[in-house]
């Protein structure tokens, strides 16, 4: 018994120690990998550059459900805009060995890039800033990403209910895209790049269309409009300048001046038209130059001579120049009654007599002076008669002077504005009637009427007077100074 456990004992001794000789696998080290730092980064720091699309509050409490709150951000000088985030270096890494890995650093950026005109990069607490240098509209260029500032306003999505809707701007415009139909622009000085199928309402400046105007309307209230394309079916109108078009069919235009390439169907109105191509239009101006003209289609060619109703400032004239020459003729009688009395035998010794004691040149005796009183009191009512018609003689006469000074600036006003009207067509194809048309200046010019007016009195010609010439071929040259 005593064998067999000694035996057991050390068998299982064995076994035990067989056991902890066993290897087994223990993390004692691992590569620690670098870490790559942060790139730098610039973040918004001003909420004026958000835009916001949410309806307009009008003054009553409602909201306008066709105009955004906010299209175009605008800022003042010295706001900041933009902050730059450092890069950061990373952290290093070790192998196995203990040796260290450098780790990546962040890439960088630099914050003048976009910088664009009207910013400038501060630093300030070891920051740097994007800083409005001006006061202005904001404007981001999509390919560069350049922020700049600066008065004009830039659109690139066009104008429509989803984009901007309506538009009431305070600084130049300049749209790449197109102006939707019922959509409202309102501004000062404007360019559009696309077609127009709304309206546009300029305060001046000029209104540049470089495509095309599709049923919209243009008015500008002190300036000019330009279109470089089409105008069809549309309004066009620049109340205190010019309006210059390619093409224009189906229009009603009116302008201090006009100048079309070609027209057709259209009712234009200004003191000054030139036209290459017209056809089918009636047209009213002061001076007209037409390179060729003719009806269109059954609708025939109408022209109108512009000429002043100086009526009322003739009766003027006439009053004045009849008040002038009454008063001419009241002085005139005057004098010849005073110097009837002055002539006199009685009243002419007194006269000199009085000078004499006046002047202390004759001395009266006691007798004499009773004489001389006796000859004053019978000439008293010739002497009263005399001073009554000196007083009225001279209030004759300055009343003429001054309706001499009034008649002369009579004649001048009316002499400025009674200019000649003429009309000149190099090309007659076609009947073409010219008529004159009286308008009244102190209304104002005529072409500053409302549209529908100006289609009315044109094709209705409740203005004009009888023909003055019709024309099938050849050259029409008229003048009113004829």
């Amino acid at each position: 018994m005593g064998k067999r456990r000694a035996f057991r004992h050390r068998c299982g001794r064995r076994a035990g120690s067989n056991r902890r000789r066993q290897t087994r696998r223990r993390v004692v080290a691992r590569r620690l990998d670098p870490v790559r730092g942060r790139d730098a980064a610039i973040v918004e720091v001003s909420e004026d550059l958000h835009r916001s699309n949410a309806p307009r509050e009008l003054g009553n409490g409602r909201f306008d459900l066709h105009t955004f709150e906010n299209r175009f951000p605008q800022v003042k000088a010295g706001v900041r805009l933009l902050r730059k985030e450092p890069r950061t270096m990373g952290t290093p890494g070790f192998t196995l060995c203990g040796m260290p890995v450098e780790a990546e650093a962040g890439s960088d950026i630099a914050l003048a890039g976009v910088a664009g005109e009207g910013t400038m990069v501060e630093q300030v607490d070891d920051h740097d800033y994007l800083v409005a240098a001006v006061e202005g509209f904001v404007n981001v260029d999509r390919k560069s990403g350049r922020v700049s500032i600066g008065p004009k306003i830039i659109g690139r999505d066009g104008v429509s209910a989803r984009t901007t809707g309506n538009l009431e701007l305070h600084g130049e415009y300049e749209e790449f895209g197109d102006v939707q139909e019922n959509r409202v622009v309102a501004g000062g000085g404007m360019t559009i790049h696309g077609d127009v199928f709304g309206r546009i309402a300029s305060r001046g400046g000029t209104v540049h269309l470089k495509r095309n105007l599709m049923g919209g309307t243009v008015v500008n209230a002190a300036g000019a409009i330009r279109v470089g394309g089409v105008a069809s079916n549309a309004v066009l109108q620049a109340k205190g300048g010019e309006v210059r078009v390619r093409k224009a069919q189906n229009c009603v235009i009116s302008a201090a001046r006009v100048m079309i390439g070609e027209a057709s169907n259209c009712e234009i109105l200004a003191d000054e038209v030139e036209i290459g191509i017209a056809s089918g239009c009636a047209i009213a101006g002061r001076n007209i130059v037409l390179g060729g003209a003719g009806p269109r289609k059954g609708t025939e060619m109408l022209l109108f001579a512009l000429l002043p109703d100086t009526r009322r400032h003739d009766e003027a004239i006439a009053d004045l120049a009849a008040r002038a020459g009454k008063a001419e003729a009241e002085a005139s009688a005057c004098g010849s009654a005073s110097q009837a009395i002055a002539s006199r035998d009685d009243v002419r010794s007194y006269l000199a007599l009085s000078a004499h004691v006046r002047a202390k040149q004759v001395t009266l005796t006691g007798t004499q002076q009773v004489l001389y009183n006796r000859m004053a009191k019978k000439v008293g009512p010739a002497l009263t008669e005399l001073a009554r018609l000196s007083l009225a003689g001279n209030a004759a006469r300055v009343q003429h002077a001054r309706l001499q000074a009034q008649l002369a600036t009579a004649r001048q006003c009316r002499s400025e504005i009674a200019i000649a009207a003429t009309c000149r067509v190099k090309r007659v194809d076609g009947d073409t009637v010219l008529r004159t048309m009286l308008y009244h200046p102190d209304a104002g010019p005529p072409y500053g009427l409302a549209p529908k007016e100006i289609k009315g009195h044109l094709r209705a010609g409740s203005w004009s007077h009888v023909p003055v010439l019709h024309a099938a071929d050849g050259v029409l040259d008229w003048s009113s100074a004829q």
